[in-house]
């Protein structure tokens, strides 16, 4: 699962923003268990795919006019976003 904070931007600009983040992090560091490549790969996948136009106008927790944590995770081949 991939934790996202939304507050003052969007749900695009948050996986983008923790996109950046784990990628930082994967070259800094030894990554021997696999985590850090799973989650970018899920994230990955989520931002090269996801309607971002949609999300943000299906609920304003999404469009960062509200603030909230969603966790991206990736269940059955399908990416589902998660509400705290």
């Amino acid at each position: 699962m991939i934790k996202l904070h939304i507050k003052d931007h969007c749900i695009e600009t948050a996986a983008k923003l923790e996109f950046k983040k784990l990628m930082d992090e994967y070259f800094d560091t030894d990554n021997d268990t696999g985590l850090l490549e799973d989650k970018i790969e899920v994230l990955r996948e989520f931002i090269e795919t996801a309607d971002f136009l949609h999300l943000r106008g299906s609920d304003l927790r999404l469009s960062g006019e509200v603030e909230t944590v969603v966790f991206i995770t990736k269940e059955n081949d399908e990416i589902k976003i998660i509400f705290s």
